[in-house]
């Protein structure tokens, strides 16, 4: 008889140990946590709204308790029965029918509990005690000492928790807990799991070998029938029979011409079916398992560089170097079981929508849900996993480094079959921890054993992760922290960096990324607002709807984000208004100028994310959209003098912020990271951004971009500081496929046109959008807040004699589009002719943004 396999749901809660009764969920899903059950029943307020956050921190200093039933109907066919925790949210002691059977300290364990003896035929019992993780780990941090955090409090170092659960710079502080992941009653005679279908391919990628192996039960003979299906339905078979007792097996299989995984951009993304069987000696199905898996060959290229420092950096899938286009990911929500497999997929979209191939999971937060890698497989998206360890000096006492050795081995299990995973990391930040502390670290020390100082995590990163992977997943390349390589973190020729010399550190310029960059920045960021319309979601007292507000400020979790973001801005742009939707066009303007990396909020808050909570895309993933799209063309413009960027004009007589005297050169370039070479022309123009007027015009072309390669076009053309320059990219047809412009910085020095002439239409599915000026960072939006319009791109620049067409989802020919751009906020006759000035929100005065 075939196993059977029961999830399960029904949950209750109540306080840990109280006389209080037990409180049904109020849903009937298979996973909960004590926060979303408390706010589903009403006995606290909305963490996510106005300053709840601060009322609710009991929760995370009490015990609870979850309970549920289930009916067991007992089989002779069925001599086992096993509970599968998948994950406990983290100190946890489970009972089933009052009788103890595993304690459980480390959220991301698995685990398999034989329950034959303790399990009723009927109705049984399970229940979980969770204590507060907040008061364990402070217990440890007593019993084993105290170590540095750069976010969070330091008990969290002794914990193996969603470290971002204790709050970061962009996250709330929300300890929750309860059965975070599937807990399931498997009920079997014969079964095998932790199936691995490993493959290796040949360097010219004619061949491939693929591994099966699996654990077992068996208390009998069987016989395991493991069967490949290739996407083009080709078949490979193997039977074996296997003894009683055996606890494992593999089977190999030779595949000619594999039809090979790539990521999205650079080919298909073919999956293989393995179904292994397990047959009864009478010849019934035991025990099934089925998975789908992606052949690939990758590589992490680390060599050495003609005529440069350093080496390398880059991932290669299959011969072929991939250009990383990424973002940080973090968890969606703080309520992880709030998340659905659609909230997963609709990440995936955003990613693609936003022309990104990779995503790197961030060590503050979990090792996240099989719907995520699957739709990174299904859709071609890598993935960068880093091991849960984040901006803290951990420690590695024995107990901790057994359950972290655990750790690795139960999530490496789970997640090796994901092809779209191509590179594990061991930590974030923590080496850059390190070395700001001024802790002993010798990179030339390779004895594999620093427990015994006080960098002791560096036992895990370089021995024991390293140990974890060679055992269960050897064919994905390792990386010992990020950042790290060379013989210190900014070490900008070996490995990756963080670039937080924007924002954090000495706070620099965007102006200089080119002097900021490394052979791989796997971080950099810039803080904006969400959006006025998130704002209003969960600020609920309009009085605090503004940026200085107390509410605004907890929703503003970066150390000095207030003062830093108005540095930023306010070096860099004119701001008339404080006004919410005038300082939030701002922000967002500044990201979106700055930043590529970051894309989610696990709550409303300001932060590095390009799309807020509520989904709302920013400024910033339209601008690295455009410039991560496989064709893109860009403009750089440099000065020898790198502070004449900030430094305070001179003093002309009459025109106090002239810089007329100052003289710049720009390059300008055209990318192509797809695997076929392209035939385009280009066209660059410059326009005064004073008057408009179109000052110079040059076509190049025609030019042929070769695959996987960028190409210089113009080099150090001389342009003073009142020229905007714009440069079209047309195929050979003469259809428009990319655009790029660069205006002379920081804008808040830049003379803009004393009056513009904006024509903007509205049909069905689109808006078209010229002007008789060039106009910077051109937003659209629907009056309607509660219209919902996907915006195909947005924030664009505009110039005279190219007319802008604009794809929206949902956009119906006469809709209330309205619009603002740098300089001036307009409001969009519904007619939708011809724009025309009008006050926004503040009276006669017109807002600069």
């Amino acid at each position: 008889m075939a196993s059977i396999s029961q999830t399960l749901a029904g949950w209750r809660w109540r306080r840990h140990a109280d006389s209080e009764e037990w409180h049904p969920c109020a849903h009937s899903n298979p996973t909960t946590e004590i926060f979303a059950d408390l706010v589903d029943a009403k006995r606290i307020p909305d963490p996510f709204l106005d300053q709840n956050e601060l009322l609710v921190q009991w929760v995370g200093e009490t015990d609870w308790e979850y309970s549920c039933e289930f009916i067991h109907e007992s089989s002779v066919s069925h001599c086992h029965q096993d509970l599968v925790f998948e994950g406990l949210d983290t100190y946890a002691t489970v009972f089933l029918n009052d009788r103890h059977i595993l304690t459980s300290t480390n959220m991301f364990h698995r685990h398999r509990i034989n329950v034959t003896d303790t399990l009723q035929s009927g109705a049984n019992v399970l229940r979980i005690t969770f204590l507060s993780a907040l008061h364990e780990g402070r217990v440890l941090e007593e019993k084993h000492g105290k170590f540095r955090a750069f976010n969070g409090e330091g008990s969290r170092l002794h914990v193996r928790k969603a470290a971002y659960h204790y709050g970061w710079d962009w996250g709330p502080v929300l300890l929750s807990c309860g059965p975070y992941r599937e807990i399931r009653l498997e009920s079997y005679s014969s079964m095998v799991y932790d199936v691995f279908a490993s493959a290796t391919v040949a360097e010219d990628l004619q061949q491939a070998t693929l591994d099966v192996s699996w654990s077992a039960i068996f208390d009998q003979d069987v016989e395991v029938d493991v069967t490949v299906i290739s996407p083009s339905q080709h078949t490979f078979h193997s039977l074996s029979t296997l003894a009683a007792g055996d606890t494992d097996g593999k089977v190999t299989f030779d595949i000619p011409q594999p039809e090979l995984w790539c990521p999205v951009g650079h080919g298909p993304q073919p999956l293989y079916t393995v179904e292994v069987r397990v047959r009864s000696q009478n010849g019934d199905t035991a025990h099934a398992i089925t998975t789908a898996v992606g052949i690939r060959r990758i590589r992490l290229m680390q060599e050495p560089l003609l005529n440069e420092p350093g080496t390398s950096f880059f991932v290669e899938v299959n011969n072929q170097p991939v250009y990383i286009l990424g973002t940080n990911y973090i968890p969606g929500h703080s309520f992880l079981t709030r998340l659905t497999p659609g909230d997963y997929a609709a990440t995936i979209d955003s990613c693609l929508d936003g022309n990104q191939n990779m995503l790197r999971v961030w060590a503050g937060g979990i090792y996240e849900h099989d719907s995520f890698y699957a739709e990174c497989d299904r859709r071609g998206v890598l993935v960068w996993q880093d091991f849960m360890f984040a901006c803290g000096q951990f420690p590695c006492y024995p107990e901790f480094a057994q359950s972290v050795t655990r750790e690795a081995a139960d999530q490496l299990k789970r997640l090796r079959n994901h092809c779209c995973i191509v590179l594990y990391a061991g930590n974030n930040e923590d080496y850059q921890v390190i070395e700001s502390l001024k802790l002993e670290y010798n990179p030339d020390d390779h004895s594999g054993d620093w427990t015994a100082t006080d960098f002791p995590a560096r036992s895990i990163y370089e021995t024991l992760l390293p140990a974890s992977m060679s055992e269960h997943c050897p064919s994905v390349p390792y990386h010992p922290g990020s950042p790290w390589g060379g013989n210190r973190t900014d070490d900008r020729t070996v490995g990756d960096i963080h670039q937080w010399n924007v924002w954090h550190g000495t706070q620099e310029p965007y102006q200089m990324w080119d002097k900021l960059t490394g052979r791989f920045v796997s971080e950099f960021g810039m803080l904006s607002f969400p959006s006025a319309r998130s704002v209003s979601r969960f600020v609920t007292d309009p009085a605090q709807r503004h940026p200085q507000s107390a509410v605004m400020e907890l929703h503003n979790k970066a150390e000095g984000g207030e003062r830093r973001l108005a540095l930023y801005v306010l070096e860099n742009i004119r701001v008339d208004s404080m006004h919410l939707e005038s300082w939030a066009y701002a922000t967002q303007l500044i990201q979106a100028e700055c930043l590529e990396f970051a894309l989610n909020d696990c709550w409303p808050v300001a932060s590095w994310g390009m799309i807020d909570f509520y989904g709302e895309r920013k400024l910033a993933f339209y601008s690295t959209k455009r410039a991560s799209a496989p064709l893109a063309i860009g403009i750089h413009r440099s000065t020898p003098d790198l502070k004449l960027l900030t430094s305070p004009p001179p003093q002309v007589p009459g025109a106090p912020h002239d810089l007329s005297q100052k003289s710049y050169v720009f390059d300008v370039w055209a990318v192509n990271t797809s695997l076929l070479a392209a035939d385009v022309i280009v066209e660059v123009r410059l326009f005064d951004t004073e008057t408009g007027e179109l000052r110079e015009k040059q076509i190049l072309g025609p030019q042929t971009l070769l695959p996987n390669r960028s190409l210089e076009l113009v080099e150090d053309v001389k342009v003073d500081d009142k020229t905007a320059v714009q440069a079209i990219l047309s195929d050979s047809a003469g259809r428009i496929v990319a655009r790029a412009s660069d205006w002379p910085q920081p804008l808040k020095y830049v003379r803009l046109p004393p009056s513009y002439d904006i024509n903007l239409q509205v049909l069905d599915g689109r808006v078209e959008v010229s002007s008789n000026v060039p106009l910077k960072c051109l937003e659209l939006y629907m009056a309607d807040n509660d219209r919902k319009v996907c915006w195909d791109d947005n924030g664009v620049d505009v110039f005279p004699s190219d007319t802008y067409v604009i794809n929206a989802t949902g956009l119906v020919e006469g809709d209330d589009v309205r619009m603002r751009y740098y300089g001036v906020d307009w409001i969009a006759n519904k007619a939708n002719l011809k724009a025309s000035v009008e006050t926004f929100m503040n009276g006669d005065r017109d807002e600069r943004g």
